[in-house]
């Protein structure tokens, strides 16, 4: 598969701190997105939704002091030699980001289900969830969970990997973020048109007016937009008249990460 030339440039990246000011680039648009929202000058209680192998997220908000939990089904010891490269590699994340190695600490962490969240209702002040949504295959029944679980007035921010994007289908290139190349032989939004290259992990292939839709059911949304744009020198006239005649649009094909902020009434 194409991605397994990506791991020695991911690696690389990662010990560069490339990967490291992605996360803080993250972080800053969603304390940017949530001013007057949420007040981050008071320890809040946040859950990290899917946190990853990695956690970047669980990281940087514990060393802002925050209570932070992270749930995801990968919370596991791991004593393989998989488990030691990450372990090397969240170091080298809290290093580049200048976090006290307390702040990856997995004592925070619950090995569980997104759509059965193992907490009371109403006891967190904001859930933020980074390119996980577009992997749960119960779309609906984690954002119900997550209503539940967010306190009256809660918030929570949710950044979406867009299937509907060149690199939608997770079978490319993970270490190109944005996506600007497409491997040999494989023609640009193939998993939206032959699919002749297969998918690795699960996608729900859900379209970004699928989970507005989903949110507005349980949230008042607040504000979506599309985060990073990709792919716009790749859509050629003839493929994005190929995909229009499917109803997908310019602006969903060229959009790779879209954010969706949003309250729990009350």
């Amino acid at each position: 598969m194409p991605q397994l030339l990506d791991y020695p440039r991911y690696a690389w990246q990662v010990w560069r701190g490339d990967r490291s000011r992605g996360e803080a680039d993250l972080d800053a648009s969603r304390r940017a997105d949530l001013a007057g929202l949420v007040d981050f000058s008071r320890r809040l209680t946040i859950l990290d939704l899917a946190n990853g192998r990695l956690r970047p997220q669980y990281a940087i908000l514990r060393a802002q002091g925050h209570r932070v939990i992270g749930i995801d089904l990968v919370n596991r010891p791991e004593h393989a030699w998989k488990g030691r490269a990450y372990a090397i590699a969240r170091a080298l994340y809290a290093d580049r980001l200048r976090l006290p190695l307390s702040a990856i600490r997995p004592d925070a962490l619950v090995c569980g289900d997104v759509g059965r969240l193992p907490f009371p209702a109403a006891i967190f002040d904001l859930v933020t969830s980074v390119a996980a949504f577009e992997h749960f295959l119960d779309v609906p029944s984690v954002v119900a969970e997550v209503a539940r679980v967010l306190k009256p007035g809660g918030v929570v921010w949710a950044a979406i990997h867009v299937f509907t994007a060149p690199s939608g289908g997770h079978n490319l290139s993970f270490a190109e973020v944005p996506l600007r190349h497409v491997p040999p032989g494989v023609e640009p939004w193939d998993h939206l048109r032959q699919r002749r290259l297969p998918f690795s992990v699960p996608l729900n292939e859900w379209r970004i007016r699928d989970y507005l839709a989903a949110f507005a059911r349980h949230f008042d949304v607040l504000r979506h937009y599309c985060h990073m744009r990709e792919g716009e020198h790749l859509l050629t006239p003839e493929i994005e008249a190929e995909l229009a005649a499917r109803g997908y649009t310019r602006d969903e094909l060229t959009c790779g990460a879209y954010v969706i902020i949003a309250r729990r009434p009350g």
